[in-house]
C-alpha cells in the first residue's frame, strides 16, 4: 500500500513537471517572446539594421550601405560659368529667342557670305539701344553679337566703358587668348571660350578692325563682340 503511494506521488510529480513546460513550447500568441521574421517579408533592396533586432529600414534600395564612407561627388556644372552670352544672347540661339530678349525694335538687312567663312548667308537685326544680332539666313540661329552700348554686359559682367584692366583680370586667367592665324602673335583682347566661340574686345573701333594695339590698362572698351572663332580668317 505504501508502495503504491509513493509511485502515486512519483506520477503526479512527473505530470507536474510536464505541464511547467508546456507554455514555453507553445507559440508566441503576444507575449514578449518576438517569433523570427521571415526573410521572404522582405522588399527588394531593403537593408536589414543588426542594431535593431534584424528591423528593416524600407525604402532604402541599399543606398546608405552602398554610401557608406564614401564621398558623394558634385554635379558637373552645378556651380559652373554660366554659358557665354552677351546681353542675355548666346550663339546658337534662335531668332525667335533673340527678340524674346531684346524685343523687335530693330532694323534688318542682309549680308552675302562671300568669303564663304561662315557657311549662309546672314541676316542682320541692328537695335536702337547699340546692340546686334547676325543671323544665319538658312539655320536661323545667332552667328554673332555686337554690343556697343554700355547698356549690354557679357555673363561674366564687363560691358563697353569698362576699362581694359578689368577685361583682363575678368577673362586672362579663366580663358586661353586667340592666336593669329596669320602671325602667330597673341591677339590682345580676344579671349577663346570654348566651343568655338571667341569674344573680343576693341579698344578703338576707329580704326575699322577688331585687333588692338597700344592698349593701357586704363583703355575703355569700345565695342564687345561675340562670335564664332572660325568665321575669322
Amino acid at each position: 500500500m505504501r508502495f503504491r503511494n509513493i509511485i502515486a506521488v512519483i506520477a503526479v510529480a512527473v505530470l507536474a513537471g510536464m505541464l511547467f513546460m508546456l507554455p514555453g513550447c507553445a507559440p508566441n500568441a503576444g507575449g514578449d517572446n518576438k517569433p523570427d521574421r521571415d526573410i521572404t517579408d522582405n522588399k527588394p533592396g531593403d537593408v536589414i539594421d543588426d542594431d535593431k533586432d534584424g528591423a528593416v529600414k524600407e525604402g532604402q534600395n541599399g543606398k546608405d550601405a552602398d554610401n557608406e564612407g564614401k564621398t558623394v561627388p558634385e554635379t558637373p556644372g552645378k556651380d559652373g560659368d554660366a554659358v557665354p552670352n552677351l546681353g542675355g544672347i548666346s550663339l546658337g540661339d534662335s531668332a525667335e529667342n533673340a527678340a524674346k530678349v531684346l524685343g523687335n525694335d530693330y532694323t534688318e538687312s542682309t549680308e552675302p557670305d562671300a568669303s564663304g567663312t561662315i557657311g549662309e548667308d546672314m541676316v542682320i537685326r541692328q537695335y536702337k539701344n547699340g546692340i546686334t544680332v547676325y543671323l544665319g539666313k538658312t539655320s536661323g540661329k545667332v552667328l554673332r553679337i555686337i554690343s556697343e552700348s554700355t547698356d549690354f554686359e557679357t555673363d561674366i559682367g564687363i560691358k563697353v566703358g569698362d576699362d581694359a584692366k578689368a577685361v583682363s583680370d575678368a577673362y586672362k586667367s579663366r580663358f586661353k587668348t586667340a592666336v593669329s592665324r596669320h602671325s602667330d602673335e597673341e591677339l590682345e583682347g580676344w579671349y577663346l571660350l570654348g566651343d568655338g566661340a571667341v569674344i573680343i574686345f576693341d579698344f578703338d573701333k576707329s580704326d575699322d578692325t577688331l585687333t588692338n594695339s597700344d592698349i593701357n590698362p586704363e583703355s575703355k572698351v569700345e565695342r564687345i563682340v561675340l562670335a564664332y572663332w572660325q568665321h575669322f580668317d
